[in-house]
């Protein structure tokens, strides 16, 4: 894990994960990219007033960015750098990942009910566009050793040995074990078992254990085992059409508390 970007936009559930993000950097001996982006103010009446200009937003937006950057560096004693652009955050965020080969974006999470209102419409987005992890932390939730690890999984795709590097990674690195949680509404279909079966050669190796839990809702159920399971991360994985994407669809409207709680890794296989 080379490089972190952290997408900052000055509020406090931002810096929350910009200190978090830090912790990580220094435990993985990561370089910490801190990214604001901003647009321009359009006027929206006939009001006259002072335009700001591009330029002036720029530098002021580069002078809070590297305080945050010089703090965090002074601190936590890692590599810490900072970058300013104008245009649409996920979008610069996307071109971003590529530019600086980073390996993992971390974001703030806020509010409650409906994903958009939970996490924000900058960090969907960003989950949504790009292909590398995307770790989600709660407003409220301060960096804490990782010694548990959730990972849900309704087991109906195929599983990518690669999509789990990063998880992998990070549970070997800090020694800890990995929850593989499977909430079933009733009788478990032969394709899941087949999934379950390709998961376990996944983790073979590494400290883990299956839990299967009957809830008629996956939300309530995977609620349900955080509150038991003193877990510091929750792993989902967003592929196309399947359990990450029937959660987080627009149209749902159960507020997930367990989102609230602990921060939420998000891997990608979208090909």
């Amino acid at each position: 894990m080379q490089t972190i970007l952290v997408p900052v936009d000055f509020s406090p559930v931002s810096r929350n994960a910009s200190v978090y993000a830090a912790e990580l950097a220094r435990i993985f001996n990561s370089r910490l990219l801190l990214f604001h982006a901003y647009m321009l103010p359009t006027p929206v009446s006939e009001v006259p007033y002072v335009m700001v200009t591009a330029d002036e937003m720029q530098k002021e937006n580069e002078a809070f960015l590297k305080k945050e950057a010089d703090q965090l560096q002074a601190t936590y004693g890692v590599q810490v750098e900072y970058l300013v652009r104008i245009g649409i955050a996920s979008d610069e965020i996307r071109e971003l990942i590529a530019e600086q080969s980073a390996d993992l974006v971390v974001m703030g999470m806020k509010g409650a009910g409906g994903i958009d209102k939970i996490i924000g419409s900058t960090t969907t987005n960003v989950i949504r566009k790009v292909k590398i992890p995307v770790l989600i932390i709660p407003h409220d939730a301060g960096y804490k050793l990782i010694q548990h690890i959730t990972y849900a999984s309704d087991f109906s795709y195929k599983t990518n040995i690669n999509l789990f590097t990063p998880l992998l990674k990070i549970a070997k690195t800090l020694g800890a074990r990995i929850h593989i949680l499977n909430v079933q509404k009733n009788v478990v279909k032969a394709e899941e078992l087949a999934g379950r079966t390709s998961t376990e050669k996944v983790f073979n190796g590494y400290d883990h254990e299956f839990v299967n839990i009957v809830d008629q809702s996956v939300t309530h159920g995977i609620s349900e085992y955080l509150q038991q399971q003193d877990s510091q991360v929750l792993v989902m994985v967003a592929h196309a059409h399947t359990f990450f994407e029937r959660i987080f669809s627009k149209s749902t409207t159960t507020a997930m508390a367990y989102e609230t709680k602990i921060p939420l890794l998000v891997l990608q296989d979208k090909g």
